[in-house]
This record gives C-alpha cells, sequence and structure tokens, in this order.
C-alpha cells in the first residue's frame, strides 16, 4: 500500500511540475545553445580559449565535488540506519541525558551532526579552501575560513536542535499525523529565518556599509521605481575580504527587504552592468517568484513528510531498523537518510522550476533596462569572475543547475536585441 501511495506521490509531482514549466517558460526568447561547431565560435565570440578552460576545470571539479559529498552522506545515514551504531548512540545519549527524553534527542541529534561534519569536513575544506585558493578564487586565510564554518555549523545547531527536539515531540503525540503540526512549524521558521537573516544572520558573516557611489544609488533606485517593487536600504558588503567572485542579490521581506551588492561587482563592472544584475533581482520581485518558490516549497515539503511518517510507521512495525516506535532516537538516521533521498529524486523537478523562473527575470530585466548589451556584458562578466562553466553537459544542467547556461542567456538576449532592431 505505502508503495502504491508512493508512486501516486512522485506522479503527481511531475505533473504539478511540468504544467508549471510550461506556465512560466518564457517561449522563443531563450533559443537552445548550438551544438557543435556553431558553438564553439559562439563561446569564443565572448571567452578566450584559457577562459573556456579554466571554467570548464572549475567547475567540473565542482561536479565531482557535489556527488562525493552526496556519497558521504548517503553512506553516512545508510550506515546509522542499518547497523546497530545508532542503537549505541542512542544508549549514551540516554545516559549523558540522565533519561530525559527531549534532552536525549538533543544529544543524539548533536553527535549525529558531529559524525557529519567529520564524515564531510575533507570535503568541505578542499572544496571550500583549498582548490578556491588554487583556482585564485579565495582571499581568506585559513583561520578565517574555518571560523566562518565553525559559526554556520553554530548556526544550524542552535537552529536544528530545538526544532529536532520539537519534531519528536509531534511524533510521540500523534506517530501517524505528526507530519501536519511539523509541516506548519517548518512554514513558520522558512517564513521567519526570510525575514530575520538579513538582520540577525547575514551580519555574522560579512559587513555591510551603504553604497558608497551616489551615482549607482541613485541609478537602482530609479530602476526600482520603474520596476514598481519598494525595496529599503541599497548596501555593498566586503565580499573582497574573502572572495574575488562578483555577485548581488535581495534579501528578507518587508522593511527588511534590501538590495545587496558585493564590493567585487562595484569595482570590476560598470554602472550598466550593476544596474542588469539588480533588474534580473527584480524581476524576480515583479514575477513574484520568492511567494511562488515559498509556495512550492511548501507543497513538496508536506509531500516529503507525509511520505516520510508513512515509511517510519512501516519501518517500526518491520522491526528490521533497530526501533519498534518512530519516536524511539533511533529512528532519526533513517528519517535523514529518507529526506535526502526524497531531495535527490526532486531535485531535477527543483531545478528545472528554478530555470524557468531564471529565465523568465533575465526577460524582465531586458525589459527594465531595454538594454541589451548590458545584459550581455554582465553576464561575461559574471561568468569570468566565477569561473563559469561556458559549455556544461546536459545532464549536469538537467541535474543540479538553478540557472540556465551562460550562453543560452546570452542569446536570449540576443534575439531580445533583434527583435527591439538595436
Amino acid at each position: 500500500m505505502v508503495s502504491q501511495w508512493s508512486r501516486l506521490l512522485f506522479a503527481l509531482a511531475f505533473a504539478g511540475a511540468t504544467m508549471i514549466l510550461e506556465r512560466h517558460t518564457p517561449g522563443g526568447d531563450a533559443p537552445p545553445p548550438v551544438p557543435g561547431a556553431s558553438f564553439t565560435d559562439k563561446a569564443r565570440q565572448y571567452f578566450t580559449a584559457e577562459e573556456l578552460a579554466r571554467g570548464r576545470a572549475y567547475a567540473r571539479g565542482r561536479y565531482l565535488l557535489y556527488g562525493a559529498r552526496t556519497a558521504l552522506t548517503l553512506g553516512l545515514f545508510g550506515l546509522l540506519a542499518l547497523s546497530p551504531l545508532s542503537a549505541t548512540i542512542r544508549n549514551a545519549s540516554v545516559s549523558v541525558a540522565g533519561g530525559r527524553v527531549w534532552l536525549t534527542i538533543g544529544v543524539f541529534g548533536l553527535l549525529l551532526a558531529l559524525l557529519y561534519h567529520l564524515a564531510t569536513f575533507p570535503v568541505s575544506l578542499y572544496g571550500g579552501f583549498l582548490r578556491e585558493h588554487a583556482f585564485g578564487l579565495s582571499r581568506q586565510t585559513f583561520g578565517a575560513w574555518a571560523w566562518d564554518y565553525t559559526k554556520g555549523a553554530l548556526i544550524n545547531a542552535v537552529i536544528l536542535l530545538p526544532l529536532l527536539m520539537l519534531l519528536y515531540s509531534c511524533i510521540r503525540w500523534d506517530p501517524v499525523r505528526w507530519y501536519l503540526p511539523v509541516w506548519v512549524v517548518v512554514i513558520v521558521v522558512m517564513s521567519l529565518l526570510a525575514e530575520l537573516s538579513p538582520i540577525l544572520l547575514d551580519p555574522l558573516f560579512h559587513t555591510f556599509r551603504p553604497v558608497q557611489d551616489h551615482g549607482l544609488v541613485q541609478r537602482l533606485r530609479a530602476l526600482t521605481d520603474r520596476a514598481g517593487v519598494a525595496v529599503g536600504p541599497i548596501l555593498e558588503i566586503d565580499a573582497s575580504s574573502k572572495t574575488t567572485k562578483t555577485n548581488a542579490y535581495f534579501t528578507g521581506f518587508g522593511r527588511s527587504r534590501r538590495i545587496v551588492l558585493y564590493d567585487t561587482l562595484i569595482t570590476t563592472s560598470t554602472p550598466e552592468e550593476v544596474e542588469l544584475i539588480v533588474a534580473h533581482e527584480l524581476g524576480h520581485w515583479r514575477r513574484h517568484h520568492i511567494w511562488k518558490g515559498m509556495a512550492i516549497s511548501a507543497i513538496s515539503s508536506l509531500a516529503a513528510l507525509w511520505l516520510i511518517a508513512r515509511l517510519l510507521n512501516a519501518a517500526a512495525e518491520s522491526g528490521r531498523f533497530g526501533f519498534a516506535h518512530p519516536a524511539d532516537p533511533v529512528s532519526l538516521p533513517l528519517l535523514l537518510l529518507l529526506f535526502l533521498l526524497f531531495t535527490i529524486l526532486t531535485t531535477p523537478i527543483q531545478m528545472a522550476i528554478s530555470r524557468a523562473f531564471e529565465r523568465e527575470a533575465d526577460l524582465e530585466s531586458l525589459r527594465l533596462s531595454e538594454n541589451p548589451k548590458a545584459f550581455i556584458a554582465s553576464e561575461v562578466t559574471l561568468a569570468r569572475s566565477n569561473l563559469s562553466d561556458i559549455n556544461p553537459p546536459r545532464v549536469i544542467v538537467w541535474l543540479l543547475y538553478t540557472h540556465p547556461p551562460i550562453l543560452e542567456r546570452i542569446a536570449m538576449a540576443e534575439a531580445f536585441q533583434i527583435r527591439q532592431g538595436q
């Protein structure tokens, strides 16, 4: 019965994703990249052979690192779910917590988090520090990088451990329908983090200040007025203290909504290019992608929690995983394993929806600015500074890319330019 419901769930998920993509992908604005020699000519129109090679080497190493981290995580949770090791950790947690149930859950979760970081730290160190220095992208000392890594782990623990205790309280309260109150909590926490993260969390990693170029600020204010989007402060962060990469983003809701520019972007790009990058972010707001994304996340999280609740009960009844009740902390590795598998299986859908949103935002930025030349220049600047893979494998795009490949985005701008007669 569980397998039948699971097949139905995934069928509905794929059908829903298909309808969303058909609705949100702009037709005729983004011709696909041209294969073969034509692709090479197009790439070399904007990038040197050395830039193409460096971008390919950097990006494809990141694909391997992503695969390695995923395999390590699956292996760790699989080992814990299928071996007596979880019961051993549970018994140690009971001893440390003095038999208090809520504290036992917290200690168990903390020990699992430590195991996870021990297993994946070599990948984080190599991918986040050593390799970034090897490609000339990082300016951090090891001490600064390690402190950022530690702060991230501590913040996760402060947020997730209380939520873990609440999760198992709900499972004890109702082993069958616990996913409903947990889902409500997930939605509330997502909303609070979106609102408070720019104010409370982001300053722990970066120093923010108002953009000093008043001409650029006026230009961006005029852009937001044309877009009809009210924003708060326009800030820059000290990204140059950590990286040579460039970027800009919108963050927050309501009064906390703000535009944030990397200082590296301001110093390496023209005002027109910065305007185009911000126009892309405004495009997300004009197309209501934030709210649509939150709605999709809410639906998918409910589906995931419902399915996991059924599978945890089936696992408890089978007696094959070392726990007889889903509220036993021994069930946590299996719960995490199931959630990770659900995430992996639905990632292509998530990426396809994200790419559709990004195409819409690109088109909005072109309409707002009416400057396709600056759009192309900004894409080239970002690709060079971030060492993008100009010709990623199509299967990698399908699996991992939140944005369309660079040449596809440039092709959209070129098509827009032709239609505008520029």
